[in-house]
């Protein structure tokens, strides 16, 4: 059992890995057209969500895909909720703390990041892809 949550934990990693870069691409994009960063931010994270609850369910949880596809992405939406709302005000704060400068965007949206993914973990396992 230890074995499989390190190795969900890994997969969750990975996939988070790339819900970072689908998000920070966006958000940066996003700004670069001139959009204010609390708005670029809250579109580049839903679309982030929607990529990972793909991934982790065929990847990292794979096991409980025959599970109702519908109500995993529900229970999924409302653990990322939880997890995106801790992330956005962590990232709110940074930027609201020490400005708009690129850097300090960019600490905001991974501090933000880190914090809200330990939340998904767990929610991901205990309540999205419940077995």
């Amino acid at each position: 059992m230890r074995s499989e949550l390190i190795a969900q934990m890994l997969r969750f990693g990975a996939v988070g890995g790339v819900g970072f870069v689908v998000d920070g691409g966006l958000l940066w994009v996003m700004i670069g057209l001139g959009f204010n960063p609390y708005l670029a931010r809250a579109f580049s994270f839903p679309i982030a969500v929607v990529v990972t609850w793909a991934l982790n369910r065929n990847w990292t949880f794979r096991a409980t895909r025959d599970a109702s596809r519908q109500g995993q992405l529900r229970r999924y939406f409302g653990v990322q909720a939880v997890g995106s709302l801790t992330n956005y005000l962590v990232y709110s704060a940074v930027i609201g703390l020490f400005g708009t400068a690129s850097l300090t965007i960019f600490a905001g949206f991974a501090l933000g990041s880190f914090v809200g993914s330990l939340l998904n973990f767990f929610g991901a396992r205990y309540v999205a892809f419940r077995a």
